[in-house]
């Protein structure tokens, strides 16, 4: 029985590692190849899972073929238009100045029910809002609104909004996150401090972020939240 467990153990941190060795899509994401590759890692780990008679090494040396296999295809992928056209397919254009291309619909096996909730999932819920929508080579659908349906942009209305980056999360349930501190070029001193000033520290946040605009978020384990100047827009680093 403890040799179940523990072959259950390896074999699942197995997985993992090859399904990391894949890359970071999403499971829906998947290309051809790479859903292949799931598939049949998930086949080889499962007999000598079940079966302790079975070596471990039945099931670790296919999956490492495999892996080499897949990060050959994944490299001539990268590097040949044509390989990867091949390989996993290419964009379709299903949607064209608001006309459905039923002929590329029915190449596709696309059914109208699909198209829909490809919009939808877009956000647009109205077929004769779509401007343009393409099938992707992954099998989600792309989408986008007509131009006079989608809200102008501040460059149309001439209001400069100024840069937009990312907000860096600093405290996650009072763990100073070092990493995002480092590429704000910030230290701890400095995020002790400001947090200080307002009577907490670290160990009392449950979620602080910083924007690129200076504000800094704070939302304290207790349900209070607060917003703060916390560096002049122009010291944002990044």
């Amino acid at each position: 029985m403890f040799t179940i467990f523990i072959r259950a153990i390896l074999l699942y941190i197995l997985m993992i590692l090859a399904t990391r060795f894949m890359g970071k899509r999403q499971m829906g994401q998947f290309q051809p190849y790479e859903f292949a590759m799931a598939l049949l890692v998930a086949n080889l780990l499962a007999t000598p899972m079940a079966d302790v008679s079975t070596p471990l090494l039945h099931g670790v040396i296919p999956i490492a073929a495999l892996l080499a296999v897949h990060g050959i295809i994944a490299l001539v992928c990268m590097k040949s238009d044509a390989a990867r056209a091949f390989i996993s397919g290419k964009p379709s254009i299903v949607v064209s100045k608001g006309v459905i291309n039923q002929a590329e619909m029915e190449r596709l096996c696309l059914t109208l029910s699909d198209l829909l909730e490809g919009f939808r999932q877009a956000g647009i819920s109205d077929p004769a809002d779509v401007g343009f929508a393409v099938m992707e080579a992954n099998g989600t659908i792309t989408a986008f609104p007509r131009s006079s349906m989608r809200p102008p942009t501040t460059k149309e209305i001439g209001v400069d909004a100024g840069y937009e980056g990312v907000p860096m999360a600093l405290v996650m349930d009072g763990h100073i996150q070092k990493s995002n501190l480092r590429s704000a070029h910030l230290d701890e001193a400095w995020l002790r401090a400001a947090l200080a000033a307002h009577g907490y520290a670290p160990d009392n946040i449950f979620l602080a972020t910083l924007d690129t605009q200076g504000i800094l978020t704070v939302q304290v384990k207790n349900g209070g939240i607060f917003q703060t100047e916390a560096l002049d827009a122009s010291e944002v680093a990044w």
